[in-house]
């Protein structure tokens, strides 16, 4: 096993806080998203995610924590270590790769590829044809991802009401 230990900012606060709200995964615990992050940054223009990072918003309601530790495995590092090879010959202005920058930049690529995947879903659904496993599907990514939203609780409503006419 290895460790991850970095003392971290409000971007990598803010960064894990936006991965939580729509990673459709059970496992949320940082070494279970670290190595999700690892496997996501597999051909990646690194250039372009370096700019997405000074697009990067201060929420002050987002708890700021000073350390991030995650666990990982000896194929998550030996994946690592590809990656920072890539992200070292892409990034030309970065002669030294910090451990710090680098998990911004893996979270950073990570939370694209989760809104790519979330718009491409969006995208697919056709609201006449829908299948009962797409329901099952979308009514998990919805109860995983937004606990909170109208939607589920209109949802509630609408079973409670089936099951009370029954």
């Amino acid at each position: 096993m290895h460790l991850l230990n970095i003392k971290s900012n409000w971007k990598h606060s803010m960064l894990e806080y936006k991965i939580k709200e729509i990673d459709p995964s059970q496992d949320m615990s940082r070494s279970a998203v670290f190595h999700r992050e690892v496997i996501a940054a597999d051909n990646v223009d690194w250039a372009a995610v370096q700019r997405t990072l000074s697009n990067l918003e201060k929420d002050e309601q987002v708890q700021v924590f000073t350390n991030m530790q995650a666990n990982y495995d000896d194929h998550t590092a030996s994946m690592l270590d590809k990656v920072r090879k890539d992200m070292l010959s892409q990034l030309d202005n970065i002669k030294v790769l910090q451990t710090q920058y680098m998990v911004l930049l893996l979270q950073a690529n990570y939370l694209d590829v989760l809104r790519k995947q979330r718009l491409t879903l969006k995208e697919s659904i056709d609201g006449n044809s829908i299948t009962i496993p797409e329901m099952a599907k979308l009514f998990a990514e919805l109860v995983l991802t937004d606990k909170d939203s109208q939607h589920l609780k209109d949802i509630g409503n609408i079973l409670v009401t089936w099951k009370n006419t029954r």
